[in-house]
């Protein structure tokens, strides 16, 4: 009888271990989803990794400074059926990253929504046009 419990209590901790991790992985909630902001710099990594790529740009500072931002984007096969490939996004290319901005404003993490790179747009599979920013930058962007 006791073994039974343990079995069923273990089997209840697994499922448990393994559903948290997945509800808390698809939380959008450190990001500002009611606001875009463009981020200009030189990409100096890029992850195409699965289940999200990541981009990483080194972003001029208003005092002749660099900051380093973090992007996150979608799966690699999402961002390139968006047009958003190896061949177009690359480390050195200078880019202008469209995102929803971190809640928190100490924060240089947002999430990729799309980008400007030679002054062609490409929006991550969003259909939405991006273009239009507006004037909503973040400290430390152009």
């Amino acid at each position: 009888m006791v073994w039974r419990i343990v079995g069923i209590a273990s089997i209840l901790l697994g499922l448990l271990a393994t559903v948290t991790p997945l509800s808390a992985h698809h939380s959008r909630a450190m990001f500002d989803t009611d606001r875009l902001v463009s981020v200009e710099g030189v990409v100096t990594s890029v992850e195409w990794k699965n289940p999200h790529m990541w981009v990483t740009l080194d972003v001029p500072t208003a005092d002749g400074g660099t900051q380093s931002w973090g992007f996150e984007g979608s799966g690699t096969a999402a961002m390139v059926a968006s047009g958003i490939s190896p061949q177009i996004l690359k480390v050195g290319n200078r880019v202008k990253i469209i995102a929803h901005p971190p809640r928190d404003a100490n924060a240089r993490t947002a999430e990729f929504m799309g980008m400007e790179v030679d002054g062609v747009y490409y929006a991550r599979g969003t259909g939405s046009n991006i273009r239009d920013v507006g004037g909503d930058q973040p400290e430390g962007s152009r």
